[in-house]
């Protein structure tokens, strides 16, 4: 069964996967600030995974980075 797939909105509040996070350090919070649908594309053994390129300010340490959204997890999200 294939998982659905998240899409990331501006403002949203994410954390690092844990696959991304150095042993010495906790997962950081940060605050969505752009979304490029479908930029990235990884291969597989028989097709094509695209995946969107989220670009994040981490508010631990005021770095930004561009990330793809499936090494991130969603915090929080205000209801519209």
């Amino acid at each position: 069964m294939e998982r659905e797939k998240l899409v990331f909105k501006i403002a949203d509040i994410v954390k690092e996967s844990y696959l991304i996070v150095p042993a010495e350090r906790t997962a950081w919070t940060g605050l969505v600030l752009s979304i490029e649908h479908d930029a990235w594309v990884f291969s597989k053994l028989y097709n094509l995974e695209t995946q969107d390129r989220v670009v994040v300010l981490w508010l631990d340490t005021g770095l930004i980075e561009e990330l793809p959204s499936s090494v991130l997890l969603l915090e929080y999200r205000e209801e519209e």
